[in-house]
């Protein structure tokens, strides 16, 4: 049985969009030509990859299974192509970065710039999201090396530390502590409380439920949203308070929009890491990012 490349990208592109006519434009090829591709892969298999639903494509069990490897497999490929192109061009290239949200908002836009000064004809291609997704990109090859907070379990990374980072208490300059000068509170004092805080599968919303859970801090309610920058509205409105690394809030907190309060006893810690699949080869691209994640002055 053979399958080349062309064969699967076809495959992909089909899988992804649910519609011949689509993969077909996407691929510029005639859609006569990607539905004879799926009928060949199909008779070699001697199986249905697709079946169709609403007039849409949809995966079959066995095409599940052909979707899984091929992500490997072209994963593998540009893999190859990187490296190869690395060592034959050892200032050009690309690399792909992607990075939890307080990180990526705060931190990683002035990596990439100082980097890209000293590597001006290297592409960074860099993705923002929560850490369970940039995990989920690293293991599945769709990028190469990841910055989140707290620990992964995965056994397909590695990781290595970059910093330690603190979680604040931080409420509205029209709060109540604030009113009276209560920049300390106790952990009883947030029983009234309405959280403001990051979605479930969020590094910072696993660190907070953590020590909430382990020093049984009280609360009234938790809301959750995905978005860091509507979580310091919200709080600027006086409607909750939350849990902000201060790198988040130092404009705010300058121009007395929101104010940080001290918890009793009580320490948000957090840590940064940098990852990347445990399979990954470490090009003279990669080391050199990797160097200027490292040497970062993140405490400043």
């Amino acid at each position: 049985m053979n399958i080349n490349l062309r064969q699967l990208e076809i495959f992909m592109n089909v899988a992804n969009t649910g519609n011949m006519t689509k993969a077909a434009k996407k691929l510029y090829m005639s859609q006569p030509a990607v539905s004879q591709t799926i009928i060949e892969l199909e008779n070699n298999f001697e199986t249905k990859l697709f079946e169709r639903l609403n007039r849409k494509l949809i995966l079959t069990y066995a095409g599940e299974v052909l979707f899984s490897y091929a992500k490997k497999v072209i994963g593998l490929i540009d893999e190859a192509t990187s490296t190869i192109e690395d060592i034959s061009k050892a200032h050009t290239g690309k690399i792909k970065v992607g990075a939890s949200t307080t990180y990526g908002i705060y931190l990683l836009p002035k990596i990439i710039a100082e980097f890209q000064k000293h590597y001006p004809n290297v592409e960074v291609e860099f993705t923002i999201d929560n850490t369970h997704i940039i995990e989920d990109l690293i293991i599945n090859r769709k990028i190469d090396i990841g910055i989140v907070e707290g620990i992964n379990y995965s056994p397909e990374i590695k990781s290595e530390k970059l910093f330690d980072d603190k979680l604040s208490l931080i409420c509205s300059y029209n709060h109540k502590w604030v009113k009276t000068k209560k920049f300390e509170v106790t952990p009883e004092d947030l029983g009234s409380e309405v959280l403001i805080l990051r979605e479930k599968g969020s590094g910072t919303r696993q660190v907070i439920d953590d020590v909430i859970k382990y020093n049984k801090i009280p609360y009234k309610t938790i809301y959750s949203l995905s978005n860091q920058e509507a979580i310091k509205k919200v709080v600027e409105s006086n409607i909750g308070i939350s849990f902000l690394t201060q790198i988040s809030v130092q404009e705010e907190i300058k121009n007395k929009k929101l104010a940080p309060i001290h918890i009793q006893n009580v320490q948000f810690k957090r840590e940064f890491s940098m990852i990347y699949h445990k399979d990954k080869y470490r090009s003279l691209l990669f080391d050199k990012f990797v160097n200027q994640l490292k040497t970062y002055p993140y405490t400043e």
